[in-house]
């Protein structure tokens, strides 16, 4: 739907989203005056996607017809509703299992150190002794 500017007798510019057919009739300005369609900007015209690089293409997709070509080409589809949540969701188990792991690993390691040196100390003693 296009957005449509309308001014009134003072000068208060007011924007609408109209329908093609919709669009001369006016809106009251929030001053209370009567509007007229007028035009203050140029239109503006919105591409279907923004342009970016492919992540795995490296290329530049501009467009859906771009975006259409680049995930044949590379034999990708797109997220399916609620994939890339699950997907956030699963990052952030395994990466907290992961921290779980090494957390276990060093404190076991921590803990061998720590009994190979009372180890040590103890041959220490019984040498001197």
């Amino acid at each position: 739907m296009p957005i449509y500017e309308y001014m009134c007798p003072e000068g208060h510019v007011v924007n609408e989203y109209r329908t093609v057919d919709e669009r001369e009739r006016v809106p009251e300005c929030y001053c209370g005056h009567l509007t007229k369609k007028v035009i203050l900007s140029p239109p503006r015209v919105f591409s279907d996607y923004e342009g970016y690089e492919s992540p795995v293409s490296g290329k530049w997709i501009a467009g859906r017809r771009a975006r259409v070509e680049d995930l044949k080409q590379t034999g990708c589809r797109p997220y399916e509703a609620g994939e890339r949540q699950e997907f956030e969701r699963r990052r952030v188990a395994v990466d907290r299992e992961l921290d779980k792991t090494v957390d276990e690993v060093v404190e076991r390691s921590m803990e061998s150190l720590t009994q190979h040196d009372e180890g040590s100390d103890a041959r220490q003693q019984l040498m001197r002794g």
